[in-house]
C-alpha cells in the first residue's frame, strides 16, 4: 500500500540522523582497512649522464644491499686510470731514487719537496677517476626485489632523467590505517599489535611506528603507521590488512 502523506519533521530529522549515523559508521569501517606497502620504493639513478652499457639483473630478481645492478660505459676514463698508474708507478720510482740521494747528501731538499708533491698530485688524480668510474657503477642501497627497469643497454641516461631501475624493499612492510581517535588512545609508538590480512584471514604481528599528532578534520581520524617484519617473504605487498 502507498501512502501519500508527507513525512512529520521529527521523522525525518531521525532518518537524516541515522543515515549520518550509517555513513560515519561506514566510513570508520572503511578506514580501518588499508593495504601491505614496500618498507620503501627507491629510484636507483645514475650519478653523471652517460650510455648504459650493461644491466646486470632483471625484473623480479632479488638483490642484496650494494649489489651492482648496472654500468654506463666507463672505457675512457678506464684508459686515463691506466695512463695516470702507470705515471704514478714513474713518480714512484723517481721518488725512491731521490729519497736515497738525499740521504746520501746528493740531493737538494727542494727536489725532495717536489717529487713528494708530484707524487701526491698524481695520487689525486688516480682518486678522482677512480670516484668518476664509481658513479658511473649503479649499485642497490637495499636487500630488495627489482621491480622496474627502465633503460636498456646502448641508451642515453641525462641528468635531467637518471632513472634506471627501481628496487623495493619488502623485507619489512608498512601499513597505514586511518583510525578514530577513541581507537588511537589505547595504541603507543613502538608497541606490538596485531593485524589481519583480510583476504586470507592471516593475523600477523606488527609494530606501531608512528601515531601521528593530527586527527584529519574532513574524516576525524588518525593515521597509524604499523611496520611488518617480512624477512621470509611470507606476506605479499598491496594486500588488505585491518586492524581487529
Amino acid at each position: 500500500m502507498i501512502s501519500n502523506k508527507r513525512s512529520s519533521p521529527y521523522a525525518l530529522a531521525v532518518l537524516g540522523f541515522v543515515l549520518f549515523a550509517s555513513g560515519q559508521l561506514f566510513a570508520a569501517e572503511q578506514s580501518m582497512t588499508g593495504y601491505s606497502e614496500p618498507y620503501r620504493i627507491i629510484t636507483v639513478s645514475a650519478a653523471e649522464s652517460g650510455v648504459l652499457k650493461e644491466v646486470l639483473v632483471r625484473e623480479g630478481e632479488r638483490v642484496k644491499a650494494q649489489q651492482i645492478l648496472a654500468r654506463l660505459e666507463t672505457d675512457t676514463l678506464q684508459a686515463e686510470l691506466d695512463v695516470a698508474d702507470a705515471e704514478m708507478h714513474l713518480q714512484t720510482t723517481r721518488k725512491e731514487r731521490i729519497a736515497q740521494l738525499a740521504a746520501e747528501k746528493r740531493a737538494a731538499p727542494e727536489e725532495v719537496d717536489r717529487v713528494r708533491t708530484d707524487c701526491e698530485i698524481k695520487e689525486a688524480q688516480i682518486r678522482r677517476i677512480k670516484s668518476q668510474i664509481e658513479n658511473r657503477i649503479l649499485r642497490s642501497p637495499v636487500e630488495g626485489v627489482v621491480t622496474e627497469i627502465k633503460r636498456d643497454p646502448s641508451e642515453s641516461v641525462s641528468s635531467s632523467n637518471p632513472h634506471v631501475i627501481t628496487v623495493v624493499q619488502i623485507d619489512r612492510l608498512v601499513v597505514n590505517l586511518y583510525l578514530p581517535p577513541a581507537r588511537v588512545q589505547s595504541l603507543k609508538e613502538g608497541s606490538s599489535a596485531e593485524l589481519l590480512f583480510t583476504e586470507t584471514k592471516q593475523p600477523v604481528k606488527a609494530t606501531i611506528d608512528f601515531i601521528s599528532p593530527i586527527t584529519d578534520p574532513a574524516s576525524g581520524t588518525v593515521r597509524v603507521k604499523f611496520v611488518i617484519e617480512n624477512q621470509a617473504g611470507t606476506y605479499r605487498s598491496g594486500a588488505p590488512c585491518t586492524l581487529p
